[in-house]
């Protein structure tokens, strides 16, 4: 008796459809992940210049009036405040007296994060624009 060894078409399409639910599970899952990392990027670079806001304060008893240009604004580069996911402006001054800075999702980030494409931080400690976006 010969016997033949391999698998049978059956087999074959059996396993392909559990790879392919296995895959249309975790693609999606794997997306948001990438999304939610990507934010989370945004929130350590805001929370670092916050801190050098802060530090400006100290030194100068005023905050400082924009990220770049220097004299009475901080000195970052810009290739620091922008990057392929988001970009860091400020988005308020009151007289030196307050501040309020914000990272704006760029390119593929703002269509994937639509619910959080501008995320920000201003000198009261508040955060915005939800809690969701901020607790990732």
């Amino acid at each position: 008796m010969n016997k033949k060894y391999g698998f049978t078409l059956i087999e074959l399409l059996v396993v392909i459809g559990i790879i392919a639910l296995l895959a249309s599970y975790a693609i999606p899952s794997y997306r948001q992940y990438v999304v939610e990392s990507k934010r989370a990027e945004a929130h350590a670079k805001l929370l670092e210049v916050a801190g050098l806001y802060e530090k400006f304060y100290a030194n100068t008893n005023t905050y400082p009036t924009n990220v770049t240009g220097g004299g009475t604004a901080l000195t970052l580069d810009n290739a620091f405040l922008v990057w392929n996911d988001y970009q860091i402006v400020q988005a308020g001054n009151a007289g030196g007296a307050a501040w309020r800075i914000q990272a704006n999702a760029r390119g593929g980030q703002a269509a994937d994060d639509a619910g959080c494409a501008s995320i920000w931080v201003d000198n009261l400690g508040r955060r915005g624009p939800n809690d969701d976006c901020w607790n990732n």
